[in-house]
């Protein structure tokens, strides 16, 4: 826990100018920050506050997860976030263009671990897969996060699996190919990939033969999306990771808005801050 609230004590606070931002699927936007100082220090799971500048309405800003980080060939410098338009904030956002300034603070958050696995299993659910790109990069050896670069050792292979409504929803799943990931895809409707959940997907793909001792899952999404995955994670004794959505005000443990609750060692429960103490938790320890 204190490494955790370290996070929110060194965060940084900064004017970050929109570099470029695009619609990249139905409803989704891409916008580009130079943010050096979260750009250089976010690892894997970890997000940003983002809030309008000049503006009291909408008042409180909103996290977004660190999607990737770029190098202006000398150092790392900008940082993206994908984002889906949810109500009058991010309806707002959209309305920014390049040369335009956001509010930014962090890196928050605790991030994914990184333990030796050879099988790396990725499952996303709606606009969960923002918090996933990083991890995957990392894990093929494809990027370096955190100052100084965390050691993180390679996987043997990185897994994508993503569910959506429909077709029109998946933004960028060409990031993920590139990065090295085998992809595979469910819809509600059937318009690409597997019909049904992204649970059917992974009963359809992975039902059998799946080797719990060499597999570990991290996941992000819909809470119910990722109780179910938690679930069916436990049920054939595969460890996961979960990066909770749950609702943020502050993002620095203030004001306790984003509590959840997490299993203690002794089996009890206590509440625990998703901004301080996650938003990463081991999906055996949260009590859905």
């Amino acid at each position: 826990m204190a490494a955790a609230v370290c996070h929110a004590d060194q965060a940084t606070v900064l004017r970050a100018r929109v570099v470029s931002h695009d619609e990249v699927a139905s409803g989704t936007w891409r916008i580009r920050l130079d943010c050096p100082a979260i750009a250089a220090r976010a690892i894997p799971g970890q997000f940003a506050m983002l809030r309008l500048a000049g503006r009291s309405d909408p008042l409180l800003a909103r996290p977004f997860a660190v999607y990737d980080v770029f190098s202006d060939g000398i150092e790392p410098r900008y940082a993206d976030f994908v984002y889906t338009v949810h109500g009058k904030f991010t309806q707002a956002v959209t309305e920014t263009r390049p040369g335009d300034e956001l509010l930014a603070w962090g890196p928050l958050g605790n991030g994914f671990e990184p333990p030796a696995t050879e099988h790396l299993l990725l499952v996303a659910g709606g606009i969960g897969q923002t918090a996933l790109l990083a991890l995957a990069r990392e894990r093929l050896g494809m990027a370096s996060y955190g100052a100084p670069g965390r050691d993180a050792p390679r996987a043997g292979r990185v897994t994508f699996c993503w569910g959506a409504r429909t077709a029109a929803s998946f933004a960028c799943t060409d990031d993920f190919r590139r990065a090295g990931c085998d992809v595979h895809l469910a819809t509600l409707d059937g318009s690409a990939g597997t019909r049904g959940t992204v649970v059917d997907l992974l009963e359809a793909r992975f039902a059998t033969g799946i080797d719990a001792a060499a597999t570990r899952i991290a996941c992000c999404g819909p809470e119910p999306m990722m109780e179910a995955v938690a679930g069916w994670a436990s049920a054939r004794r595969v460890p996961c990771e979960v990066s909770l959505e749950t609702p943020m005000a502050c993002g620095v443990g203030i004001c306790f808005t984003c509590v959840a609750r997490i299993r203690d060692e002794d089996g009890g429960w206590d509440y625990r801050r998703t901004c301080v103490e996650g938003p990463v938790f081991d999906a055996a320890r949260v009590v859905w």
